[in-house]
């Protein structure tokens, strides 16, 4: 009877060495699939070309890996919000089965917006937006990352804290490695961009440039002297589209330069501002009422456009004395934009069939969504006003 019990007490003793030991290699295995699983998520966000189609994708995939194959119980839902400080903009990407109303959509931008503008130096890493909770993930100069979940407002089970710890340290690493992929891209980009201006300049800019001056002298001869009055059209045109084509060279340099130069809308326009003021006896005003512009990268660009035709063509036929830049968002949501002189005037239906200037400011205004209309200053000159949609 002893020989039996103490048999039977070895293989108790074995039998749950068995068991711990087994339970301790399916715990292994475990971590070890829940790793790569993360391991691939982190591969796949640096990798996310198309942040609109693919981080979508990357969370529906996610959320059913831990909700099927980890059989993880009661997983939040996830979203991943990225924040523009420079543009304003604020996106949210979430799996599809994954609803939000727009009120709460709203109170995401809302809150996450004002901690990565506002606050970007002392922003909390954890914040409740009424039952949502996000934490901070990687905090940009361009770019912040945050991490929510959605309908969360009770603590997590001390058993899942671990696991949802990894899983936030696996997005951080994959989007710290996506913004440098980006900044890499970028760096190429600018160095094309600054390359193309040197090109530009030194080439075809000379190039023009001296055509210019040889066509501007030849006019000059045809209208002076009677012997070739018969080619004065020709000589005129010859000058005028010379011109053109050299204006249009120089601002293809700005227009690069600026893009590489990494200027915000507002320091852009500052230094337009200033260049016109050097470059002419008008005095140049801006009234810039808006704090913080909330306006794309492409938008701004085509916004710098525009001003600087309109400013070059005040200092080029308004015979204007003063002029004034003019922003402000109205009480619709729209942004406003008016360039004002007191010159002459402008009248559209003597304008000269090669003068491409308006067509090509109303193109650029097509292009962003934006109205542009040109009408009589009181008590004189002209207004250009470019009104743009806020969405």
């Amino acid at each position: 009877m002893k020989a039996w019990q103490s048999w039977s007490q070895v293989w108790h003793k074995r039998r749950t060495a068995t068991d711990a030991a087994e339970t301790s290699l399916q715990q292994q295995l475990f971590a070890a699939r829940y790793e790569s699983l993360l391991l691939r998520l982190m591969l796949n966000i640096a990798r996310v070309e198309q942040p609109n189609s693919q981080l979508p994708e990357l969370l529906h995939d996610l959320q059913q890996q831990l909700n099927g194959t980890f059989a993880m119980q009661h997983v939040p839902k996830l979203c991943l919000v990225l924040c523009y400080p420079f543009t304003q903009e604020c996106f949210i990407y979430h799996a599809q089965e994954t609803q939000l109303e727009r009120q709460d959509l709203n109170q995401i931008q809302s809150v996450l917006l004002n901690q990565t503008y506002y606050a970007q130096s002392k922003v909390e890493n954890l914040l409740q937006i009424q039952n949502h909770q996000a934490r901070l993930l990687v905090l940009g100069q361009e770019v912040v990352v945050w991490r929510v979940y959605v309908q969360q407002t009770n603590t997590f089970n001390r058993d899942m804290q671990p696991y949802l710890q990894q899983l936030d340290d696996a997005l951080q690493q994959g989007f710290q490695h996506w913004i440098e992929q980006q900044q890499k891209r970028q760096a190429i980009l600018l160095k094309e961009r600054r390359e193309f201006a040197a090109e530009l300049h030194d080439s075809i800019a000379q190039v023009l440039g001296f055509l210019r001056l040889k066509s501007a002298q030849l006019h000059s001869l045809c209208k002076n002297q009677s012997a070739y009055s018969a080619l004065l059209p020709l000589s005129e045109d010859l000058a005028s589209y010379t011109h053109y084509a050299y204006q249009q060279t120089r601002e293809l340099i700005t227009a690069s330069r600026l893009a590489y130069q990494e200027l915000d809308f507002a320091s852009a326009l500052n230094k337009v501002m200033d260049e016109f003021s050097h470059q002419s006896s008008i005095s140049f005003e801006l009234d810039n009422r808006v704090a913080h512009f909330k306006v794309s990268a492409k938008h701004a660009m085509q916004l710098l456009y525009i001003i600087r035709e309109s400013l070059s063509n005040i200092v080029r036929h308004s015979h204007a004395s003063s002029a004034q830049v003019r922003i402000e968002y109205l009480n619709s949501g729209a942004l406003q934009i008016c360039i004002c002189d007191n010159g002459r005037g402008i009248q559209l239906q003597n304008k000269r069939s090669d003068s491409f200037g308006l067509e090509i400011m109303q193109e650029r205004a097509e292009r962003i969504g934006a109205e542009l209309r040109f009408v009589a200053n009181q008590p004189q000159g002209t207004c250009v006003i470019l009104l743009l949609e806020q969405h």
